[in-house]
């Protein structure tokens, strides 16, 4: 997955309460900061303090409606109109404004 800055990644296991069987890696093409938490930490966090699972959700939603995307651009027929779209989808998501 192509991730924006404040991101989070690997969450499922800890929404569904399943040890998850996959392991998460990265790779950034710039430099970033990561910050790793233990599950048991996010969900104190949760509990603590509503707008954290808030903001978990509306990160799950978008996850879900690039997923969305994503998929309808692999629908395509041709290659060539599947490039463009791709092209398309990643200008507006990475795309930096007025350039």
């Amino acid at each position: 997955a192509l991730l924006r800055e404040n991101s989070l990644f690997g969450v499922l296991s800890l929404l569904t309460g399943h040890r998850s069987d996959r392991f998460y890696h990265s790779i950034a093409f710039t430099r970033v900061e990561m910050l790793t938490a233990p599950a048991t930490s996010v969900r104190q966090a949760i509990e603590d303090d509503t707008s954290v699972g808030l903001l978990l959700l509306q990160g799950l939603s978008s996850r879900i409606l690039q997923t969305e995307t994503m998929i309808e651009t692999l629908t395509h027929r041709d290659m060539s109109s599947r490039l463009v779209s791709f092209l398309l989808v990643l200008c507006r998501d990475f795309g930096v404004p007025g350039q």
